[in-house]
């Protein structure tokens, strides 16, 4: 058995409802430590405790005792020797001994009204847990939407940072162009200005000249 069958069987296993195989799987489980499922027979075991002041305990019958007494057959002796004395196992009383105070024993009715409190209760539990359990999915199905928008922001971030990027590198690449165009022009305006004080140099000695050939006879 799973431990989820396993806590789903304490309810009946505190009033005594289970199969000898099915009590005896609780109770190695219990005795393994388990401390969810000993939380969980703790708190049905406190339900079990007020239970009582609040239902009308009809005594038995007078001849009840009689009749049970004149039925009681001895068990045969090949079948108590086959059962096992070194591996006693505990009946579900024993467990209320340990866990609560020991309270008397219910009769027939309060077992049956003590069966159908454990199963409401049970009922509830599992309605409320797959009310969680929706809740949670729809909780889980909100945040993936919310991740797959903040993924798709993310990627649209990143795109606007990659193009801010090659701007950046297109203006680097501008700015140096124009940076050299910069020190061609000046180059030129140098090389313009030697020219021009050339052109000067030439018109003095050419004026030079023209006078020199008019003084001549």
């Amino acid at each position: 058995m799973t431990h989820d069958e396993l806590e789903a069987a304490v309810p009946l296993y505190t009033v005594g409802a289970l199969e000898r195989v099915e009590r005896q799987a609780l109770e190695a489980h219990l005795l393994s430590g388990c401390i969810p499922c000993r939380i969980t027979l703790k708190a049905y075991q406190s339900v079990a405790v007020t239970l009582p002041f609040g239902l009308n305990i009809t005594p038995p019958p007078r001849t009840l005792k009689s009749k049970i007494l004149s039925s009681r057959v001895s068990p045969p002796a090949a079948e108590s020797e086959t059962q096992s004395p070194s591996k006693p196992t505990l009946e579900p009383g024993e467990w209320m001994k340990h866990l609560s105070p020991p309270s008397s024993p219910p009769t027939a009715s309060f077992g049956w009204a003590l069966g159908i409190v454990f199963l409401l209760v049970l009922i509830i539990l599992v309605v409320f847990g797959w009310n969680s359990s929706t809740q949670t999915t729809e909780n889980l199905e909100k945040l993936a939407q919310l991740q797959s928008q903040a993924d798709e922001a993310a990627s649209q971030l990143a795109t606007l940072r990659q193009r801010l990027s090659e701007r950046e590198d297109t203006l680097a690449q501008t700015r140096e162009e124009l940076q050299r165009r910069t020190a061609e022009l000046a180059e030129v305006k140098d090389q313009l200005i030697q020219r021009e004080a050339e052109l000067e140099e030439l018109k003095v000695e050419v004026a030079q000249r023209s006078g020199r050939s008019g003084r001549m006879p």
